[in-house]
């Protein structure tokens, strides 16, 4: 866990800002944009030199090509270490998964889960189940394609072989996360090379019946607060219509 000792609370409101404003727009932010954007009480000169603390102790990192600056790995994952589980389950994010009557089996709903994820977090989706039904999936691809941070063509040839090639390893990654908690692994946290430019965000379920894993990846500049809200959400829907379609099926057995 990144350790923030002896941080003023300026510190921790303009690394914030920085942070949502740059999830929203990937490009450098500047003291004079947060000044304007959020209307601070502090002067442009005084953001500067609080962003220029925080690019110090490896928060945020200058392009020289540009007066703002960007968050690092480093500042994200204290960004998140600092969000509540009550930020996972914001109602704004709510959905419902809709299921037609043409679905009839547990692949149906599996996929209609990974689809509607996708859809509605805007990252790619993926899920883990072991038992009979055992299998890893992932959907929403190309939603990776339109982040800018994958226009490097070896980053996306990497973040692909992983997804295809190492996806056993994938797995084994989703099923050590399977308590109801949405967890959240930045950057070198995942522990794969192929992801080591994204984040993952996990939660599952282990029962007698059930054992899955449901996940969202997609880059460290990831609206986290929506997508784990989503993921919280959708969890809930799918293990319990997960769980309908085995009883159902047991029962005709």
């Amino acid at each position: 866990m990144v350790k923030f000792i002896n941080t003023r609370e300026r510190e921790k409101e303009i690394l914030d800002l920085v942070i949502k404003s740059y999830i929203r727009e990937p490009r450098p932010i500047s003291s004079g944009y947060l000044c304007d954007k959020y209307n601070l009480p502090y002067s442009s000169a005084t953001v500067r030199n609080i962003m220029e603390v925080l690019e110090k102790r490896g928060f945020l990192s200058h392009i020289h090509t540009s007066s703002g600056r960007v968050p690092t790995k480093k500042g994200f994952k204290y960004y998140v270490a600092r969000l509540k589980e009550e930020d996972f389950i914001k109602e704004e994010y709510i959905v419902t998964l809709q299921l037609s009557y043409a679905i009839t089996d547990t692949e149906g709903v599996i996929n209609r889960t990974l689809d509607t994820l996708a859809q509605v977090s805007g990252y790619t989706s993926l899920v883990a189940i072991s038992g009979k039904d055992k299998k890893i999936m992932f959907k929403g691809a190309r939603f990776i394609l339109e982040q800018p941070e994958f226009e490097d063509i070896e980053r996306l040839k990497n973040l692909f072989y992983t997804l295809e090639v190492k996806i056993g390893q994938l797995q084994h990654l989703l099923f050590n996360y399977l308590d109801e908690k949405v967890r959240i692994l930045i950057g070198e946290e995942t522990g794969l090379q192929g992801i080591s430019d994204c984040a993952l965000l996990i939660s599952g379920s282990k029962d007698k019946r059930l054992t899955f894993s449901l996940g969202l990846l997609g880059p460290v500049r990831m609206d986290y607060i929506k997508a784990a809200s989503c993921l919280y959400f959708i969890k809930k829907q799918f293990k319990r219509l997960i769980k309908e379609f085995l009883w159902r099926r047991k029962k005709r057995n």
